[in-house]
């Protein structure tokens, strides 16, 4: 097992760490080691002057050296794996896409990082080169001249100097050279260069602690005023661009605002320490515990939910950023140490054998859970909890994980919630400020940074990363450079085709819909219309003047069927007043109906027709010339609502 530690890229030593504690407990062979830091580890020009990743290389090639004769010592060169917290996981999770320590391990563990975090990769080595530069005296615009005059600089000027990044960044870290790092983690992640690798890895509760600290009184909480510019302040520092930011800062503070206790600053503080959390560590762990997964390779993920008491944290803190460090190299079983003074208990002890054993487990078959099964009867005489508890594998789906803490158990889906809106919806607020900055005929672009000699491409979390895609042609980079721009930001998105005004095609869809709409309208009436004449036709079925007797032989069946539905089952009927001699109605005349419907002819008051024309006899009744009684099947029913 070989440990790479953390420091923020700038500082830190693999003899700060003990590893016989480890060792001894769980049966394996553990090793730390040193790589260069800061500027002599991590500087670039972003060119072949001075390509960067030199820590990378150190950790190389001591993976190499130690694939090469770990067996000398009992090791074995086809189980090696590498774990690392913080920076150092961010290490680990780039070596498992670098084709340079291909066959150096089989596994990872990689605890509170990934190289998908703000913090794991320098999208801007140059900037910072150039600062450097010009500190000690050796600012020229040629990179390798640039180079020249830094060497002859010594180590200790070069170190000594103070180049502060950008909050959530690094200054001097691992870049993208397309060598080491051959391009943005995520995409290598997608391409699946990791997938040969079994990989461990997980979050601890409250890892943004150390954001929070700096916050004014945090004692006592957080003020809403301080709520408000920490959350400005983490836009301004990751989302750079100066138009849109402010929605994307709403809707930051709505979804980390408790509703139901808005006005608690202790509610605040806890919030925004989830807000920090969440974006550096969980959502990036995550996204590559999913990508790591989706094709089958054996991934497995926790979230460590238990801490020391120490008087060195706020007593209101959770499980911070590197509490677990302690507990995997077993220090709870031997006493506070100075980097770890804690008080610890019996049940930190029993964690810690836990957390040995489930490490050295996967260390050595891949599987946490085998082949030393959870036993801590030395401790305690009682079982432990976490003897009844199986690690499930994770997958994209069911997102099993393990929840580490005195009371263990297996959970799935950790913070899916916070998890998507950073994934997702925040991408999707930074693309509708670039598609409303695309069709916006009056918005101004902000222009490159011209002090980059690489490409700058933007990616939707506000990150910049140097590739191999074709610069902006010189007449789109002239255009850009004409809206005003605040140098110290990124570089915002860049256009590469000119605004369009959609006004005329808008308007003919308006157009062409309200007159659909229109049409639609009108169907809508003559239907109704037409429905209610047929509901009143029943009621107002003719009935030829005729006596008491039997019915005339010339009746028609129609008027048969009607009576029939109105009256007795005999045809006699009542003479009516005078005036209702004849009324004018639409029984089914099919020719009438190629011209137009029965429907629409037009019902007249019983005073205005007191007699038919001759020249409509024929016509109103052309297939009544049945007997009266008989009954032909070629009629339509007199329910039938057929129309031709």
């Amino acid at each position: 097992m070989v440990y790479i530690h953390g420091g923020s890229y700038m500082e830190g030593t693999g003899n700060m760490i003990d590893g016989s504690i480890l060792a001894s407990y769980g049966n394996v062979i553990v090793i730390t080691l040193n790589y260069r830091v800061g500027v002599l580890g991590f500087l670039s020009t972003g060119d072949q002057a001075a390509k960067g990743n030199y820590g990378l290389l150190d950790q190389i090639q001591a993976l190499r050296w130690v694939s090469e004769n770990i067996a000398f010592f009992g090791g074995d060169p086809r189980r090696i794996t590498v774990f690392g917290s913080g920076i150092g996981a961010s290490c680990v999770s780039l070596l498992t896409l670098s084709h340079h320590s291909e066959g150096l391990f089989q596994r990872a563990i990689i605890q509170s990082g990934s190289a998908l975090s703000s913090w794991a990769v320098n999208y801007q080595p140059v900037k910072y080169t150039s600062l450097l530069a010009d500190k000690v005296g050796c600012n020229v615009l040629d990179t390798v001249d640039m180079v020249d005059c830094l060497r002859q600089k010594s180590a200790k000027e070069l170190v000594e100097q103070d180049i502060q990044p950008a909050r959530y960044h690094v200054a001097f870290g691992p870049v993208i050279d397309g060598d080491v790092i051959p391009d943005d983690p995520e995409i290598l992640m997608e391409q699946g260069e990791f997938l040969n690798y079994d990989i461990m890895l997980g979050v601890n509760q409250g890892e943004g602690l150390k954001f929070v600290e700096g916050v004014v009184d945090p004692e006592d909480g957080v003020s809403g005023t301080d709520f408000d510019y920490s959350v400005s302040n983490f836009v301004d520092n990751l989302y750079g661009y100066p138009e849109g930011k402010d929605t994307l800062r709403e809707t930051i503070k709505f979804m980390y605002t408790d509703w139901a206790d808005r006005d608690n600053p202790e509610t605040r503080r806890k919030t925004l320490v989830a807000l920090f959390t969440d974006h550096q560590w969980v959502e990036p762990s995550v996204v590559t515990a999913d990508l790591h997964a989706r094709y089958g390779s054996p991934t497995y993920f926790y979230a460590f939910y238990h801490h020391c008491q120490s008087l060195m944290k706020p007593a209101w803190s959770d499980a911070a950023h590197g509490d677990e460090v302690p507990y995997v190299f077993g220090v709870p079983m031997v006493g506070p140490t100075d980097l770890f003074p804690c008080n610890f208990s019996k049940n930190d002890v029993m964690l810690s054998a836990v957390v040995m054993t489930y490490w050295t487990n996967f260390a050595k078959t891949g599987d946490p859970n085998k082949p030393v099964p959870q036993d801590t009867k030395f401790i305690h005489t009682k079982a432990n909890r976490f003897e009844e508890v199986a690690w499930s594998k994770y997958n994209p789906r069911d997102q099993l994980y393990l929840h580490i803490g005195l009371k263990p158990r297996v959970r799935d889906h950790y913070r899916a919630t916070k998890v998507a809106f950073w994934k997702h919806l925040v991408p999707h607020l930074y693309n509708l400020h670039d598609m409303f900055h695309y069709t916006s005929t009056t918005t101004k672009v902000p222009p490159p940074d011209t002090t980059h000699s690489s490409h700058i491409t933007r990616r939707p979390n506000g990150k910049t990363w140097s590739t191999k895609r074709p610069a902006i042609s010189p007449a789109h980079s002239n255009e850009n450079a004409q809206g005003s721009w605040n140098g110290d930001q990124d570089a915002g998105p860049l256009l590469v085709e000119n605004p369009r005004d959609y006004s005329t095609e808008l308007s003919v869809t308006i157009a062409v819909g309200a007159s659909l709409l229109f049409l639609n309208v009108l169907a809508f009436a003559a239907l109704y219309y037409r429905k209610d004449k047929r509901r009143q036709e029943p009621l107002r079925q003719p009935s030829p003047q005729r006596g008491a007797g039997a019915p005339e032989l010339g009746a028609a069946p129609e008027e048969e069927l009607a009576a029939l539905q109105l009256g007795p089952t005999h045809h006699e009927c009542e003479a009516g007043p005078p005036h209702d001699t004849l009324r004018l109605t639409a029984l089914p005349d099919y020719t009438l109906t190629l011209r137009r419907s029965p429907d629409d002819i037009p019902l007249m008051t019983p005073n205005t027709i007191t007699m038919i024309p001759n020249s409509l006899v024929q016509t109103l009744h052309p297939y009544n010339t049945f007997a009266a009684g008989f009954n032909s099947t070629g009629l339509p029913h007199s329910h039938s609502t057929t129309r031709v």
